[in-house]
């Protein structure tokens, strides 16, 4: 049986957008488990984010794109409607097993090309370019039990002792921070978890 990584994720956090890929990965690159759970911006779970530190992180989070060789600088911010879409339809897409696809290229688009997830032509296009149905994502949209899951991962991730995102959990350690991956890595390794 494969460990687990629990891997809490915000549309709204550039960090979440630059970890995504390689937090997916490591389930391809160990024998783990990556548990998806996204959770609603700090912002709308009450946790402050001063104009300094708003500004801060996107001239932190540009620079570190460029050293990973990501796209980045064309953004449409998501909060409010945008991230509970992309969130909802996210949840969905973990059901069909697409959340890696949704999140990538939702994400992608929303911090490297400006796009606005409010609009369900820009949405439909992104959800069918991760094999998620159309149909499948209006239907997540209106779900009380996607909803009611959004909320239960805040809940968790709170239950650990943390706020905010990307976090990875494994082994009742945290790794706050797409820089801590390989901090991660090395926790993997450390307990024998086995290579693929």
């Amino acid at each position: 049986m494969s460990a687990e990584v629990e891997f809490f994720f915000s549309f709204r956090s550039p960090y979440s957008y630059l970890a995504a890929p390689r937090a997916f990965d490591l389930g391809r690159r160990f024998a783990v488990n990556v548990v998806y759970r996204a959770v609603r911006p700090m912002v709308t779970r009450g946790v402050p984010l001063p104009r300094a530190k708003r500004v801060y992180i996107l001239v932190d989070a540009e620079r570190e794109a460029r050293r990973l060789g990501m796209p980045f600088g064309n953004l449409h911010d998501p909060l409010g409607e945008g991230a509970l879409r992309c969130l909802y339809v996210a949840e969905r897409a973990a059901e069909l097993g697409r959340e890696r696809e949704l999140v990538l290229a939702t994400s992608r688009a929303i911090w490297a090309e400006g796009a606005d997830v409010t609009d369900d032509r820009v949405l439909r296009r992104l959800c069918e370019q991760a094999g998620v149905p159309w149909s499948d994502a209006l239907t997540a949209l209106g779900d009380a039990r996607l909803h009611s899951r959004v909320e239960q991962n805040a809940t968790r991730l709170r239950d650990l002792g943390h706020w905010g995102v990307p976090t990875l959990a494994f082994g009742g350690e945290l790794f706050w921070g797409q820089d801590r991956i390989v901090d991660l890595e090395a926790a993997l390794r450390a307990a024998g978890v086995p290579k693929r």
